[in-house]
């Protein structure tokens, strides 16, 4: 049993009320833990990496030497993760930090004392222990994104299932989607939502051919499998309403969308990408 569900009975046994979380103080805690152990994350990325690190940012390299030698070190990344109190904004610097060249240490016997890997491994840690609009998931690639969390069985089954089987066409554009959902830029996310199905389609009926086409091309290849009519009916339409509102809305980057209905089409297009996924 981990401390988590530890505490959680805990509180069960004693009749402890549950009390409604506020926000601030959970992101203060969750920031908390994480400057717990990337205090010193500046000797543990390369000098080119800060480097990228304060040229995004724009904010002037600072650098610190010993008395005696030459060496240098860096507190840029420490100390802008400290400042920032928007808690948006720093989980953009945490996605930043973890696109950097982090180096892999090595102790005693070879062990491997710091990595990307053991970060990520403390980074998901924290989260088990903070109630905070954050979920973070890593791709094939090795690439570490962080998005906002909905609720946890739909991000395991819609997002982070589905992730785990798109090609790596479909797979960019959906995690375009959701960075761009994090982002708050909705129309954009959209767009790449479109294009997410648009490759997956493509991939599974083997062909080149744009969403509108391929909807009809996918009634053919469910009726083709015997899938139940009704069923097929549905999804072939929520197809064509999807291909309608993308044309009026994303396509031109010309829509209104609210944080809501973006949430709402991320997870439709996870429902058609499983079900594609396992029918065809």
């Amino acid at each position: 049993m981990n401390l988590k569900d530890k505490i959680k009975k805990f509180n069960q046994r004693w009749k402890t009320p549950s009390m409604v979380a506020n926000p601030e103080d959970e992101f203060v805690k969750f920031k908390t833990r994480i400057l717990n152990f990337m205090s010193d994350i500046d000797n543990h990325v390369t000098v080119s990496s800060v480097a990228v690190f304060c040229r995004y940012l724009g904010i002037p390299e600072k650098w610190e030497g010993e008395v005696y030698g030459n060496r240098e070190w860096s507190y840029n990344l420490r100390d802008r993760l400290i400042e920032e109190n928007n808690e948006v904004e720093f989980y953009k610097l945490m996605e930043i930090i973890f696109s950097l060249d982090i180096k892999t240490s090595s102790g005693y016997g070879d062990q491997i004392t710091y990595s990307k890997e053991t970060l990520y491994r403390k980074l998901l840690q924290s989260l088990e222990f903070s109630n905070v609009n954050l979920a973070v998931k890593k791709l094939e690639n090795e690439e570490i994104i962080f998005y906002p969390k909905g609720e946890e069985i739909l991000d395991e089954m819609l997002v982070n299932k589905v992730m785990d089987f798109l090609d790596e066409q479909s797979n960019k554009h959906f995690t375009d989607a959701l960075k761009f959902y994090q982002a708050q830029k909705y129309i954009k996310s959209a767009e790449s939502l479109r294009r997410t199905l648009e490759e997956f389609l493509r991939l599974k009926l083997q062909n080149k051919k744009g969403l509108a086409e391929n909807k009809n091309e996918l009634s053919k290849a469910l009726k083709s499998r015997s899938t139940d009519v009704q069923i097929r009916n549905v999804i072939v339409q929520i197809f064509g309403y999807l291909d309608q509102y993308f044309n009026e809305n994303s396509k031109h980057n010309d829509g209104e969308l609210n944080d809501a209905e973006n949430e709402f089409l991320i997870y439709q297009v996870g429902i058609l990408l499983r079900y594609i996924n396992q029918v065809i």
